[in-house]
């Protein structure tokens, strides 16, 4: 077995596996765009090679955050993948070590990710947090697809099957219902497609830590916003950045590309009135797509996010799905700041970026 960091020249080969393990159809300049997009000499990519066959791998993903006063460089775990007869075992441990080897070298503070994983995390040192990334969607259309991405697959049986689809009417009638009822009638905010100054977004983080200020949240700077949002290879966005006079007050970006969803992939407000404005001009745009199923994800366990989810259930949103958490300090001196599930401020946007 041999252990390596991946080079640019091989994304070929890692693509194929994991298509072949998860039926998916990226192509090798997704990978190139995840990996190499954005700050691509900070990138680590390891994996692990037995008589040539490719059995394991783990990305970091090199992204700024904000953890109260700092700046500083997290590893956003991706493309987590051993075969099922090495999992547990050496191939892991050694794919796991030099990733973080490598990050430690090049500066990294701290590492964070999503996914269903729990005891290869916790085997690893990383703590996971069950549940923690959670989605809640509302019903657009009863007759679209309601399936959301963020739960964990399973096989169901023809009776579970039968009750998904039955439910959808209900839910979108529950959730019309709602929405009727609490419609805005606030005409002091103004919506554009584009930020007035990219300072704007960095002024309305400043007064969201000053509320906070334990807040640790994705640093949304131009570059950031270029390789996530703005030139995403696959996605078209649409971005909504709601003012009152020249202060931002929330803002969202909508992944509607899908079929039968769509995805708030990031939805923020500083005031509730703005972010019902915002949420009423979103389900209203939402109604010339095609999606069934709107969603939004974020760390239930964050304070502000948890007052996000109370306005989407007023709206009626659902949970509808949820998966871990997982954070790792790497070399942060204040540890008891990145090691508390609560203070980071995470939504779709911390996603890998193929379908939130």
């Amino acid at each position: 077995m041999e252990t390596f960091l991946v080079s640019r020249e091989m994304a070929d080969r890692i693509v194929s596996f994991h298509n072949h393990f998860f039926r998916d159809h990226r192509k090798p300049e997704h990978w190139i765009w995840e990996y190499k997009g954005i700050y691509a000499d900070l990138s680590v990519f390891s994996a692990a090679t037995e008589n040539g066959d490719i059995i394991g791998t783990l990305g970091a993903i090199p992204v700024f955050v904000r953890a109260g006063d700092e700046r500083i460089l997290s590893a956003k775990y991706e493309n987590a993948l051993v075969v099922r007869n090495h999992r547990g075992g050496k191939a892991s441990r050694d794919i796991f070590n030099l990733l973080e080897a490598e990050c430690k070298s090049k500066g990294f503070q701290c590492a964070w990710g999503y996914g269903p994983t729990y005891k290869a995390s916790l085997r690893h040192g990383v703590s996971a947090y069950p549940d923690a990334i959670c989605s809640l969607g509302a019903v657009l259309r009863p007759t679209r697809g309601t399936s959301d991405k963020a739960r964990p697959k399973k096989k169901r049986s023809l009776s579970q099957r039968i009750k998904r689809i039955a439910a959808r009417p209900l839910f979108w009638l529950y959730g019309s219902i709602l929405r009727a009822a609490t419609r805005p009638s606030i005409p002091i905010f103004s919506i554009r497609p584009a930020l007035f100054r990219q300072e704007d977004l960095d002024d309305l983080y400043q007064r969201l830590r000053d509320r906070y200020p334990n807040m640790i949240h994705i640093d949304l700077d131009e570059r950031y916003l270029r390789w996530r949002i703005y030139n995403h290879p696959i996605f078209e966005y649409k971005s909504y950045f709601v003012y009152e006079d020249t202060q931002l007050r929330a803002y969202a970006f909508i992944n509607a590309n899908s079929q039968t969803r769509a995805y708030m992939t990031d939805f923020t407000f500083e005031h509730e009135n703005a972010g019902k404005v915002l949420l009423a001009r979103i389900l209203d745009d939402l109604k010339s797509t095609r999606a069934g199923l709107v969603i939004f994800i974020g760390n239930r366990e964050n304070p502000l996010i948890k007052k996000t989810f109370k306005l989407l259930r007023r709206w009626g949103f659902l949970r509808i799905g949820s998966t871990n958490f997982q954070m790792r300090n790497l070399q942060s001196q204040s540890d008891s700041l990145v090691s508390n599930p609560e203070n980071w401020y995470m939504t779709g946007i911390g996603g890998e970026g193929f379908d939130a």
